[in-house]
């Protein structure tokens, strides 16, 4: 950990008071740092933070979006941010104004932002610096607290600072989740307390159970509209914006996209096309922008019915949203696999990039747009699992399931018929599974649906785009609810000793890369305790920087060597029939939509 703690630039001069006296006598001038500003500074900076790992790599780790980059695991930017900038701030106030009665409920908010980070660091590394974080005393000896007591720590004093608030108190005069409503920060504490205690019932167990009761029995203490979604607010002025709209749109090195001259923008996941084709989810025009020029579409190979004879005709067109594979084209197979596709044509060979779907204007190019931290419809799929579980509720799993999926699809401006069309799919419906969902283009995973759980679980992954790929990431190590596509050949750091061929969801990121040298005791410390998990014995040698080391909290992850897997061919079943089932629906699409198709052949079977 760094020994010097850095301040925001617009606080230094504020919070640097030892000898102000001695500098400025006037009487007038501020000589500690309004929790306004501190408060804000470290809400800021983390969600430009948690941004800014959304699209270099928590996008591509929970397969939402393609961005090319998942293993840069000794990237120091969370662990330097989270300490210096945000805990730092949050810190001061607490330690500033903790025995001020007029500041309470402001003391109070910067306790639930502080357990919030910290709820993010574990998940992100396992055990850290908690108790002695940011403390002078210690510097070169930071201890490092483990996983298990970090979450512990977190629900108990999540809980406490709730208690705490009182409704006709002091108010955050400038904030900019909600707004000075008190009752939002209680009910957003209390419904991250849920999403924690889920989280952690594997490594906490009884504790968590008894969270999540609580939770659950309060129900009136969770987040209770869409109103209540926890999300920082921008507005258009220079440096105020959205961070996506900064990065991509802003800096114009991403849009608009040449094949040169500009970087790679993000594209649509493979496995995010796989689940919504076969869900026929109306968001993939609202999360994804189609490919507008139709002769630059994928152009698939499709056999279609006629509803006036038994005649089939072999037709190509081109398909509006395509999907990136994690390791891109596919061509670059595994040693095993090569005399398995042996005469096999790879239909993505020679691919332009423009073919694969762009993050939608929705997402990336609007400078007002909110980031979420924790969302309504989050709420009830938390509520929908702790109910189906059997951990109480006031409502049916059922009803917060569909509940959830509501308020999603409010948020991104859904008809209700969209909605009643999609809630009766098999898979999406209450109840229904779905084991005939597509698979992807090597057949290795499909986006199947084998229960109520799962169900849950498949619609918290899809609300947590594009904001919230963080949780996703959490979500996936926790049920495993999904077997995601490998990553084949994926390079990354050099001590990698193990999978060098191909990688699977990595299980956490390593501490930074100076850690060990700034605060070895620390480090060890914490390395000794991932060791703890027998998981890990045999993956933590010289360092931890191998990803497949797994944290507490997560569900063993049981993949397949996917070197021995014998890929038969290449399968694009996702990708046909994409204007119906028959050719006339093809030939009225096309005539509606101006597009052109092939008609290779008709054959009678």
């Amino acid at each position: 950990m760094r020994k010097v703690f850095v301040y925001i630039g617009l606080l230094v001069l504020c919070a640097c008071t030892k000898n102000f006296t001695t500098l400025n006598q006037d009487p007038n001038k501020f000589t500690v740092v309004a929790p306004e500003a501190t408060i804000e500074a470290a809400v800021r900076s983390l969600n430009i933070q948690m941004s800014t790992y959304n699209y270099t790599k928590y996008w591509d780790i929970g397969n939402l979006i393609w961005v090319g980059s998942r293993y840069d695991v000794t990237d120091a930017g969370l662990w330097k941010t989270a300490y210096n900038n945000v805990l730092e701030n949050l810190d001061q106030t607490i330690t500033t104004y903790g025995s001020d009665s007029l500041y309470n409920n402001r003391v109070q908010i910067a306790r639930i932002l502080k357990w919030y980070t910290f709820s993010i660091l574990v998940g992100q590394f396992g055990p850290i610096p908690v108790r002695q974080a940011n403390n002078l005393n210690y510097l070169n000896t930071i201890a490092f607290d483990s996983e298990d007591s970090t979450y512990s720590y977190i629900l108990d004093s999540l809980k406490d600072a709730t208690t705490r608030i009182v409704p006709t108190g002091d108010k955050l005069s400038y904030d900019v989740v909600y707004n000075g409503n008190l009752t939002s920060w209680v009910h957003f504490a209390n419904t991250l307390r849920l999403k924690i205690a889920l989280r952690c019932m594997k490594n906490l167990n009884a504790a968590a159970v008894a969270n999540i009761r609580d939770c659950m029995t309060n129900e009136s203490s969770l987040i209770q509209s869409e109103a209540e979604t926890a999300k920082m607010a921008y507005e258009n002025v220079t440096n105020n914006q959205n961070p996506y709209w900064l990065f991509f749109i802003n800096s114009n090195s991403y849009y608009p996209y040449s094949s040169t001259g500009h970087n790679i923008p993000p594209r649509m996941s493979e496995f995010m096309s796989v689940f919504m084709r076969s869900y026929s989810d109306p968001r993939m025009p609202v999360y994804f922008d189609s490919v507008t020029s139709h002769t630059a579409r994928f152009q698939v190979t499709d056999t279609l019915p006629s509803i006036f004879d038994d005649s089939m005709r072999i037709v190509t067109y081109g398909v509006p949203f395509l999907g990136k594979p994690l390791s891109a084209t596919y061509t670059s197979l595994l040693p095993n696999w090569s005399s398995s596709l042996t005469g096999q044509t790879n239909p993505l060979s020679g691919i332009n990039d423009t073919a694969y779907s762009l993050v939608s204007d929705a997402v990336i190019n609007n400078p007002v747009r909110p980031l979420i931290m924790l969302s309504y419809a989050e709420c009830n799929f938390l509520k929908a699992e702790a109910a189906q579980l059997g951990f109480g509720g006031a409502s049916t799993p059922q009803q917060y399931y569909q509940n959830g999926i509501a308020a999603n699809f409010a948020y991104w401006g859904l008809s209700s018929n969209q909605l009643a069309t999609y809630m009766a799919q098999p898979g999406v419906q209450w109840g229904t599974v779905n084991n005939n969902a597509y698979w992807d283009l090597l057949d290795l995973t499909n986006a199947n649906i084998p229960d109520i759980l799962h169900q849950i679980w498949a619609q918290e992954w899809m609300n947590y785009f594009p904001d919230q790929s963080f949780d996703a990431w959490c979500l996936q190590r926790r049920t495993r609810f999904f077997t995601f596509p490998p990553e084949l050949n994926p390079g990354g750091n050099a001590s990698y000793t193990s999978h060098t061929l191909w990688m699977d969801v990595p299980g956490r990121g390593s501490y930074p890369s100076n850690e060990s040298a700034l605060n070895p005791q620390g480090y060890n410390q914490g390395v000794a305790d991932l060791a703890l998990n027998p998981s890990n014995a045999s993956l933590i040698v010289n360092n931890e920087y191998n990803p497949d080391i797994q944290l507490n909290f997560s569900k063993p992850n049981v993949v397949q060597d996917w070197n021995t897997f014998a890929p038969t061919g290449y399968d694009v079943r996702f990708l046909q029939k994409w204007y119906g089932p028959t050719f006339e629906s093809l030939k009225a699409a096309a005539l509606s939509a101006k597009f052109s198709y092939t008609l290779l052949s008709t054959y009678h079977p």
